[in-house]
C-alpha cells in the first residue's frame, strides 16, 4: 500500500492533468450539441460493429449446430408439403396461384442474421441485420429452422427490431394437430426461456403430454403449420374451466443465429379489412340508428 501511495504522490501532477482533461472533454460532449451528435454517431456505429463481430464469431463456432438445424428444417419442410395441401392451410385457395408458374404463392421469405438477442428480461427483443432496404417491415413474422421466433415491431434501413416469443406482450393461438382444433393462448411468464404457458384451453379438451402445437390458419402473420412447441405437462381441476398447460418451445432462443422473415403479400388487403371491422360500440350505435 505504501508503494501505491508513494507512486500516486510522485505522479500527482500528471494524474491531475488527466483528470482535468477527461472532465473538460466530458463537459464538451455533454453540453455542446455538435460535439455530442458526433460522439453519439461514432459510438453507435462502433457499438453496431462490435455486435456484428460478436455475431460473426458466434456463428463460426455454431456451424455444426446450424447444419443440424438446417437438416431438421429440411425434414420439417417435407412434412409441411403435405400440410399445405390439406384443409388446414390458407394456401389451398386457388386465388393464391401464380398465373405464370401455376405455383401456390402467398408468402415471401427473407433471410436474416441475429446480431443481438436477450432471453432473461420480462420483455425480450431481437435485432436482425436486415431492414426496410431489404424488404422487412412491421408486422412480419420471424421463424427459425425449428419454429416461431417473433414478430417485427420496427425496421430501420439496415436493421430490424423483433418482439420475441419470450415477451410478455406476445400472444398466439396454437393449432392442435392431433385434435384438429385451434384453442387457447400461448404466452410467456418471464421465467424459463425454454417454456411458455398455454391458457384458456377448455378442460374438456383431451390434452395429453407430447402433443405438438403449430401455428394455425387463424394467424394473420404466421403461415399455418410452423412449430410452436410440445406439451410437457397439463393439469385441471373442478374449480376451473381451463387446463393449466406447460409447453416446451421448439425454438432454442439461446442459440439463435439464422432466421427467416416472412412477408404475407396480401397483408395490405387484410389490414384494410381489419380497419373496417366495427367495434362493439359502433355496432350498437348502428343498430340504434336503424
Amino acid at each position: 500500500m505504501l508503494v501505491i501511495f508513494r507512486w500516486i504522490r510522485n505522479q500527482a501532477h500528471p494524474l491531475l492533468f488527466v483528470l482535468l482533461l477527461l472532465s473538460a472533454v466530458t463537459q464538451i460532449f455533454r453540453y455542446h450539441f455538435y460535439q455530442h451528435s458526433i460522439y453519439f454517431g461514432q459510438a453507435l456505429g462502433a457499438h453496431r460493429q462490435l455486435d456484428q463481430w460478436r455475431s460473426d464469431i458466434k456463428s463460426y463456432f455454431n456451424l455444426r449446430q446450424v447444419n443440424q438445424q438446417l437438416i431438421a428444417e429440411n425434414n420439417l419442410l417435407k412434412q409441411q408439403l403435405n400440410w399445405n395441401l390439406t384443409f388446414n392451410s390458407p394456401k389451398r385457395d386457388s386465388s393464391y396461384l401464380d398465373d405464370k408458374t401455376g405455383n401456390l404463392v402467398k408468402y415471401e421469405y427473407i433471410q436474416a442474421r441475429v446480431i443481438r438477442n436477450s432471453v432473461q428480461d420480462q420483455n425480450n427483443f431481437i435485432i436482425l441485420d436486415r431492414g426496410f432496404k431489404d424488404g422487412i417491415k412491421r408486422h412480419m413474422s420471424v421463424v427459425s429452422p425449428m419454429g416461431i421466433v417473433g414478430v417485427v415491431v420496427e425496421s430501420a434501413e439496415h436493421y430490424s427490431l423483433v418482439m420475441s416469443v419470450l415477451n410478455s406482450k406476445f400472444e398466439i393461438t396454437p393449432y392442435f394437430y392431433e385434435l384438429k382444433t385451434s384453442q387457447g393462448v400461448i404466452s410467456w411468464n418471464g421465467e424459463d426461456p425454454t417454456m411458455v404457458d398455454l391458457e384458456e384451453v377448455n378442460r374438456f379438451v383431451k390434452v395429453k403430454n407430447g402433443m405438438k402445437l403449430f401455428t394455425s390458419n387463424y394467424s394473420l402473420l404466421f403461415p399455418a403449420g410452423i412449430p410452436i412447441g410440445t406439451i410437457v405437462s397439463s393439469s385441471s381441476n373442478l374449480k376451473s374451466n381451463f387446463h393449466r398447460i406447460k409447453v416446451k418451445l421448439a425454438t432454442d432462443f439461446g442459440q439463435l443465429d439464422v432466421v427467416t422473415v416472412i412477408k404475407n403479400i396480401h397483408q395490405k388487403e387484410l389490414d384494410v379489412l381489419n380497419n373496417t371491422i366495427p367495434t362493439n360500440e359502433e355496432s350498437t350505435n348502428d343498430d340504434r340508428n336503424r
